[in-house]
């Protein structure tokens, strides 16, 4: 288990990492408590004003991963989705750091991308970044 000093950042996302972070892998996120997480990391993105465009190119970088997996023979999961933290740090770095609403978004993803080994582990990875979207906009994400 990973130990990441996740108390500087919300109470919220803090939850959500600890939660994250007491897995071995990815594949132990159960439904309920994935769901759970994902509504409350969506409402708080939104409530922290992340646009839609912002978490929709995220979601776009990990579609096209699955897409990859799906073209071709061999695929290094864990490989591919550590590509990400690159994009994401490059998000919060132009991001105003007092108002970083993608910031929260890069802890969450990053511990998540942490615990993927296999594909199992990648394809729960998908599902929660597919429901954190989908919680974003039910809250009322827009371009504002």
């Amino acid at each position: 288990m990973n130990t990441y000093n996740y108390q500087k950042t919300d109470p919220a996302v803090a939850q959500i990492i600890g939660t994250i972070d007491k897995l071995d892998t990815l594949v132990f996120f159960e439904g309920e408590t994935l769901v759970d997480c994902a509504d409350k990391l969506g409402k708080f993105l939104y409530d922290n004003g992340l646009k839609t465009s912002q978490i929709r190119k995220f979601l776009d970088a990990v579609k096209k991963m699955k897409y990859q997996e799906n073209a071709s023979g061999k695929f290094n999961y864990r490989n591919e989705a550590m590509m990400i933290k690159p994009k994401l740090a490059y998000a919060s770095g132009r991001q105003d750091q007092k108002k970083n609403s993608v910031k929260p978004l890069m802890e969450v993803m990053n511990i998540c991308i942490d615990k993927i080994k296999a594909k199992e582990d990648f394809d729960k990875f998908y599902k929660f970044v597919e429901a954190i979207v989908a919680y974003h906009k039910f809250y009322g994400g827009t371009e504002l």
